[in-house]
């Protein structure tokens, strides 16, 4: 079917989503030129309605520097606090993309409040991503200067209307040095591409195009869509990427740094364990790291739930290469046992600086583990689920003991290390090992009776940070594993 020129002058007419990308502004002047121009209206302006007009003016032109910069400026009006639970109007800067994922986007942002007694936006002089939140904007009519916080990771995900978002009620009340902290919470909505097929009308802008288009093909427009946005403190790169320096490099994590990262994963883990909530989702790519300080925070509770005694949850969930062999069996009344098969992977690839299992297909993963823990028993298969029909590895797939694979694959662990990987890489959850009993484990005797370590790249020892600075909670959930523990002095 073909068009006349009018109707395709309407295509031009569709909204367009602008990514704050400097490589695409050229493309957005270029749509801009080939609008039609409005007449001019001449106009008798009062005095007030002049300044608000250069006003205007100025500040679209300072939105254009800010593009031309590569980040976005907006001011959301409720903005809350999650410490002070104080919700007020907040200017965002974003600078960077840092992170994305099926969930939506990362990124890197500062934030200031707005000035409530002209409300208008700050003039902005230039802000680096330094890290510095103490960069000020001096406000056009020369009021106090904003101070901008920051930065902080921003995430942004369709905010769910139907029922609450498990991860905002879970990041709204934990408190832990090894979680990751939420700082402030907004909605707002972005313009976002979706798909339309012929005879639904996204907007009025192409009712007349999808009249005369009698092929069902389906064409991208775009829609205003609510997102959530969880400002979370930021941490320089994952534990994945630290991981891909090394091997890379074709190096080793140092053991002392695999002790360091392990010992404060379990314990952020002892803490949302006790509260029942299991993240289902524990993998390296979910783990910020601070190489030069040597800190760890478990981030990214999108899968995150609290688990109810009998309660089933669905089994296909945590990534691949991380799932527990009662999940990939479909166990739906799993505990938080699977978030220490977790833990055990991300050791072992600190170790080996790989994913230890790499199933092709979620069925197939469960061979590659019994390659290194031998064939799963018929009762854990039995009691994980009873209607399971898939393949059961039920012969060895390789000869001599399994404590023999252990010693081939993750030797440099040392006894004790070995010693900690088998107790955690169990078949049948109950038999893993607990997280406070990790964290009392030899394996981290070292952490125990040395201060310092060697951040990557540096001559100079930095000290620890702070590994025992328990709470009154934690203390009452550590227990009679107090003494194990912490250090004798």
């Amino acid at each position: 079917m073909r068009y006349s020129r009018n109707n395709r002058r309407t295509t031009h007419r569709f909204e367009i989503v602008i990514k704050w990308h400097t490589s695409e502004l050229s493309e957005l002047s270029e749509l801009k030129t080939r609008k039609p121009q409005k007449e001019k209206i001449q106009t008798t302006m009062s005095g007030q309605q002049q300044q608000q007009q250069q006003q205007q003016q100025q500040q679209q032109q300072q939105n254009n520097n800010n593009n031309n910069l590569g980040y976005k400026e907006f001011v959301c009006n409720e903005v809350t606090n999650n410490r002070t639970n104080e919700t007020t109007k907040m200017i965002i800067k974003e600078f960077r993309k840092i992170g994305h994922g099926a969930f939506g986007t990362v990124v890197q942002a500062y934030i200031a409040k707005v000035n409530l007694g002209t409300g208008e936006l700050a003039k902005t002089n230039n802000i680096t991503d330094s890290g510095n939140s103490n960069n000020s904007l001096d406000n056009e009519n020369g009021s106090t200067p904003l101070q901008w916080r920051g930065p902080f990771a921003i995430k942004k995900v369709p905010a769910q209307t139907e029922y609450k978002s498990r991860e905002l009620d879970i990041l709204r009340v934990t408190d832990h040095p090894n979680i990751v902290k939420l700082e402030y919470y907004f909605n707002y909505p972005l313009p976002t591409v979706v798909e339309s097929s012929a005879g639904q009308h996204a907007s009025n802008n192409m009712q007349n195009f999808n009249q005369q288009n009698t092929h069902n093909v389906p064409r991208t427009v775009t829609k205003s869509i609510l997102f959530q946005h969880l400002a979370m403190e930021c941490l320089p790169e994952t534990l994945q990427l630290e991981i891909q320096r090394y091997t890379s490099n074709k190096l080793q994590l140092p053991l002392k740094h695999i002790k360091l990262y392990t010992y404060q994963l379990a314990r952020g883990m002892l803490y949302l364990h006790s509260f029942g909530i299991c993240h289902r989702d524990i993998k390296p790519s979910n783990i910020l790291v601070d190489p030069n300080l040597g800190i760890l925070k478990i981030c990214d509770f999108g899968s995150a739930k609290k688990l109810e005694i009998n309660q089933p949850s669905i089994s296909y969930i945590c990534s691949r290469f991380y799932r527990a062999p009662e999940l990939i069996l479909g166990n739906t009344c799993y505990t938080t046992q699977i978030d220490i098969w977790g833990l055990g992977c991300c050791f072992g690839e600190m170790l080996i600086g790989r994913a230890i299992f790499q199933g092709e297909q979620p069925l197939l993963q469960l061979k590659e583990i019994a390659k290194l823990l031998g064939p799963p028993d018929k009762k854990f298969i039995f009691f994980s689920n009873p209607s399971y029909d898939g393949p059961l590895f039920s012969k060895p797939l390789f000869k001599g003991s399994s404590l023999e694979r252990f010693q081939k694959y993750f030797g440099h662990a040392g006894v004790e290390g070995i010693d900690l990987m088998m107790k955690i890489l169990k078949y049948e959850p109950e038999k893993r090992i607990s997280p406070r009993r990790i964290m009392a484990h030899p394996f981290f005797d070292e952490l125990r009776q040395e201060l310092y370590f060697f951040p990557r790249g540096h001559s100079q020892q930095k000290k620890l940070p702070e590994l025992f600075n328990f709470s009154q909670y934690e203390l009452e959930v550590i227990g009679n594993m107090y003494s194990a523990i912490v250090p004798a002095n």
